[in-house]
């Protein structure tokens, strides 16, 4: 058992781990003076586990959907799994797949040494010498944790990092075996959504977002992805999202990751091919569109030096509002650009199918219906939130890289009114469209219509309903 030298690793690395990249904010409650020990210690329950925590220990209970998610990809491979978790705090996320049996080993790490005794306890199952799971438990900075095992050749099947803000992936996505899953997150929502456009930039590889636009939160997911998959082209690594998960607390971007050797093209932002897996869409705020945007580079950020600054078709425009201005309607038809970004689907349809088919066997939708506390508030369940990553994986939606938010279909004068959402879906979908709803946004509508196909859509349903009820 690995277990065995673990102490002796945690102490030696006790004193370096302080100010770690990941573990900068973990470390915070040390420095208000928060008391050691287990004086405070509380009890959770995730699917069936009790998780402990203490003062000094970080768990954020909106975050057990993620975990759920985690464990039912990792239970899609019917296999055992060599894991490291690494970040791991209280140790929840070892417990959980450890939970589901699908465990051949386990490296938890955290930056924080003092979480130590806690995670020792919610791993004592693992750490017993009955178990066949080896198990490793370090303290020390994450990116420590990599550079080590890619020195050694230690790769794994699934890589689990949780840190705060932004972090640079490239030697997490190292240590993952080609084939293995690496579930990655960000918590810089202020940068993805382009509020602080300087952190955006020099954190995700000088993205630009257009800020304050509908659906920015998608487009920020998008940005995040693209992230990973620039990172991992760098090093002749392929990496391609099987489930793509926003969360309000936070808010929070979780993305698995399948991990492949690059076959080339893994990474081609600039590509005018419509198959291109990277770009940058540009949101009109004449006609409320959002577009993939196709020009080179040049001409998107409106440096074309054939044009002379000031001009308007120095910018890239919306190829449907372009001279269509008038003296009552002076929104601009310039694009809002965004990117680059991810431009295929979110999720992978089978996985996804794989994981509904886990979850129920594991008799956890069922619990939830059985359940009096319902999910977290601003949370689907995780039955809608499954279902909901399956409409977004339809096949007609594949290059549809944002939704839209049914209350802009009544601004400025876009619709009469504006009908349920699923009502509209059912319309939509009469019609031809492909439509769904969206798990970013409870008023998210990502369908393949137009804006304009949408608003005479919802004109119709309601002049429908209103001569049904004899309003006509």
């Amino acid at each position: 058992m690995v277990a065995s030298s673990s102490r002796r690793a945690s102490i030696a690395t006790r004193r370096t781990t302080r100010e770690g990249r990941f573990g900068r904010r973990a470390m915070a409650s040390r420095r208000r003076g928060a008391p050691r020990g287990d004086d405070d210690v509380d009890a959770r329950r995730e699917r069936g586990r009790d998780i402990r925590v203490t003062t000094t220990t970080f768990y954020r209970a909106e975050s057990a959907q993620g975990r759920d998610l985690s464990v039912l990809a990792a239970l899609t491979t019917r296999r055992r799994l060599e894991v490291l978790d690494a970040t791991c705090a209280s140790g929840a996320r070892a417990a959980r797949y450890a939970e589901a049996g699908v465990l051949k080993s386990m490296h938890a790490n955290d930056v924080n040494a003092d979480v130590e005794d806690v995670v020792r306890e919610n791993l004592a199952d693992l750490l017993s010498p009955a178990s066949e799971v080896d198990v490793k438990l370090t303290f020390d900075d994450a990116q420590r944790v990599f550079a080590r095992a890619w020195l050694e050749k230690t790769f794994y099947d699934v890589v689990d990092v949780d840190g705060f803000g932004a972090a640079n992936f490239g030697d997490a996505l190292k240590c993952v075996k080609y084939g293995g899953l690496f579930y990655a997150t960000s918590t810089d929502a202020r940068a993805l959504c382009g509020q602080n456009p300087e952190t955006l930039s020099r954190a995700f590889g000088n993205a630009v977002v257009a800020p304050s636009r509908p659906g920015v939160n998608e487009i920020a997911l998008r940005v995040f992805i693209g992230d990973v998959v620039r990172r991992g082209a760098a090093i002749g690594i392929s990496a391609t999202p099987l489930f793509s998960l926003f969360h309000p607390h936070g808010p929070v971007f979780r993305v698995m990751f399948r991990v492949e050797k690059a076959r080339g093209g893994a990474y081609d932002a600039f590509a005018s091919n419509r198959d291109a897996a990277m770009g940058f869409v540009g949101f009109c705020d004449r006609c409320g569109d959002t577009s993939v945007v196709r020009a080179p580079l040049i001409d998107v950020y409106g440096h074309t030096k054939t044009i002379a600054p000031g001009d308007d078709d120095a910018t890239t425009q919306c190829a449907r509002c372009r001279g269509e201005g008038s003296a009552e309607d002076t929104r601009s038809a310039a694009l809002a650009i965004s990117g680059p970004l991810w431009l295929r689907s979110l999720h992978d349809r089978d996985t996804v199918l794989a994981m509904i088919e886990a979850a129920d066997a594991q008799g956890w939708f069922a619990a939830d219906d059985e359940s009096d506390t319902g999910p977290v508030k601003g949370q689907l369940s995780l039955r809608d939130l499954l279902d909901a990553f399956v409409g977004e994986a339809d096949a007609g939606l594949e290059r549809t890289p944002h939704h839209l938010r049914t209350d802009e279909l009544g601004r400025r004068g876009r619709a009469k009114r504006v009908p349920p959402r699923d009502v509209l879906i059912t319309a939509l979908r009469a019609e031809g469209f492909a439509a769904t709803r969206s798990h970013i946004d409870p008023r998210g509508l990502k369908t393949n219509a137009t804006m304009a196909d949408v608003v005479a859509c919802a004109n119709r349903v309601c002049e429908a309903v209103d001569e049904l009820e004899g309003r006509a």
